[in-house]
């Protein structure tokens, strides 16, 4: 959660003390790079579900998010087995494996190989080495067995992280590649908030509970958002727009019913 305000420049409002925060926390802390973050979600920012435009559709296939994902994302091919029981699949083979695999070997190296961002490689490197080395130090166990351990809890990091990016964007609405809405529109129909008024949500989510608000001020401090989405029930209702809030549990139902439900369409429709 931290590398993500550090990438939004709104933890000390320096945006290049912000941007190195956030490159100690997702090299170190995660073995990634934050310029292939940034890449990415400001994409995702700019038009969120829209399709082609932003990058967490753009899954298969490893995951179909919508049922015309196969056919209008990238031309790849698929198993209809897999996409049927992506449902089960979803958090602990492809979020805790194999989209954090792609990232930490092929993804976030390519990047900042590419740009020379040598002192976020140097932070992702560190995350394969000094990590390991100090849980050996401390555990008296050898590195292998430690980068072992170290591994493990990537992978418990891909579901927890992944798990909840997806709960409050990918079960609304898709937008058309030739489809334009403006930024409020896109914010508020296209996102969800997660018990913005719940400070324990607030705290296993980061604040990214509050994605509504997030995406209509992507810079504000993270923590101020509850205070937020109070005033925003007030101005929908106003100007006519539908603000959804739903609960922790509720998010968990529809990521997984959605998921579920393209998954039977793919597998039935082909």
């Amino acid at each position: 959660w931290l590398q993500h305000e550090g990438g939004h420049n709104s933890l000390t409002g320096n945006i290049k003390i912000d941007k190195a925060i956030q490159s100690f926390f997702i090299g170190f802390g995660l073995g990634s790079a934050g310029a292939m973050w940034n890449s990415m979600h400001e994409k995702h920012h700019a038009t969120p579900q829209k399709i082609t435009y932003d990058m967490d559709l753009d899954t298969t296939p490893l995951v179909a998010f919508f049922d015309t994902a196969i056919e209008k994302n990238r031309s790849r091919g698929y198993s209809k087995l897999w996409i049927k029981l992506q449902a089960w699949s979803f958090l602990p083979i492809t979020s805790g494996c194999f989209v954090m695999l792609f990232w930490l070997f092929y993804l976030h190296p390519r990047k900042v190989l590419r740009e020379k961002r040598y002192d976020q490689a140097f932070w992702m490197l560190s995350s394969h080495v000094v990590r390991p080395a100090l849980m050996a130090a401390v555990s008296g166990m050898g590195f292998g067995k430690a980068y072992l351990l170290h591994w493990v809890s990537l992978w418990i990091a891909g579901q927890y992280l992944f798990g909840h990016f997806s709960l409050s964007h990918t079960h609304t609405d898709t937008v058309d590649a030739d489809e334009n809405k403006n930024w409020v529109e896109y914010a508020v129909h296209h996102t969800v908030d997660i018990n913005p008024s719940n400070p324990v949500i607030n705290w296993v989510m980061g604040y990214l509970n509050c994605q509504v608000v997030h995406h209509l001020f992507p810079n504000m401090p993270q923590f101020r958002q509850p205070e937020v989405s109070k005033r925003l029930v007030k101005f929908c209702k106003e100007n006519g727009l539908e603000y959804t809030v739903v609960s922790y549990f509720e998010a968990w139902r529809r990521t997984f019913a959605n998921l579920s439900e393209v998954g039977h369409h793919y597998f039935t429709m082909g």
